[in-house]
């Protein structure tokens, strides 16, 4: 049958030519992005749950941020608190020389005590100078002496925060408080030994305690990268494009587009037959 009015082969691969033609350019816009979700038409659901892992991804790796930044905030106080211990260390045994009664004489312990207050003045100084952007935190002056929060997670729950504490290292408030102390007489000397050598046990605990809370957050550190790693690798099979399967969706597509585009002229010169049943 010859029609010319209502040419449904035409129709048909004009139709099928749009599909095609679609198809095209939703590949172009992955392949030129490099995601298979470009709009919410695309995969609704999928970018409701990626945006979702977006979302958790984001919040990890400020979460790693703030454990490396904890970190670094430790490395600072021990490598100081290391120095203390030395300062104290010398101190002891300039108590422990001062306490030699037998052998030296008044002039030589106060030569000896004139030392030890001058390390005495260092730790104090020591304690109120050392800051961690811009915070001090040795001398007591912020939350970090009775314990700060340091956000390790990607949410708000308890499980996602470390408190984190620094004691109070000025002289006054370690090893029951050396401040008093002086090496004017032996009795004197031997009382600063038993002082400074609970300040060196005091310190000790408090680098004992970074160490492990230092610990802890590497292995936090640890953990969260490897979710941040699962996570993304989940989120990426949902929203980023697949070169290899795209480019052949593309290559077919582009051949159905030539093919489609050639039969819809077959399609239209089928009418022009009718001009033979008027010869």
């Amino acid at each position: 049958m010859s029609i010319i009015n209502t040419n449904i082969q035409s129709q048909i691969g004009l139709n099928n030519l749009r599909v095609t033609n679609k198809g095209i350019t939703e590949s172009l816009e992955r392949l030129s992005s490099g995601y298979k979700i470009n709009k919410a038409a695309d995969d609704p659901s999928g970018l409701a749950i990626a945006t979702g892992q977006t979302m958790q991804v984001r919040g990890i790796r400020m979460a790693v941020q703030n454990a490396e930044d904890t970190i670094n905030l430790i490395q600072t106080a021990d490598g100081a608190l290391k120095e203390t211990d030395e300062i104290l260390q010398r101190m002891r045994e300039l108590s422990v020389r001062a306490a030699n009664e037998a052998v030296l004489t008044t002039s030589d312990r106060t030569k000896l005590n004139n030392e030890f207050q001058s390390l005495m003045s260092e730790l104090n100084r020591k304690a109120n100078a050392v800051t961690f952007n811009t915070k001090k935190i040795l001398n007591g002056a912020t939350t970090l002496a009775t314990g700060a929060k340091a956000q390790i997670g990607a949410n708000n729950a308890a499980e996602y925060q470390l408190t984190i504490s620094i004691k109070d290292t000025r002289p006054a408030n370690i090893g029951g408080n050396i401040t008093a102390q002086v090496l004017t007489t032996a009795a004197k000397a031997q009382s600063a030994i038993t002082k400074v050598s609970g300040a060196i046990t005091s310190v000790a605990a408090i680098r004992a305690n970074l160490g492990v809370l230092q610990r802890r957050l590497n292995h936090i550190v640890n953990d969260l990268t490897a979710e941040d790693i699962n996570i993304s690798a989940a989120r990426s099979r949902i929203q980023d494009t697949d070169f290899a399967a795209q480019i052949s969706t593309f290559t077919k597509l582009q051949i159905l587009q030539q093919s489609g585009t050639a039969i819809l002229a077959q399609a239209n010169a089928q009418p022009q037959s009718v001009l033979q049943l008027l010869q």
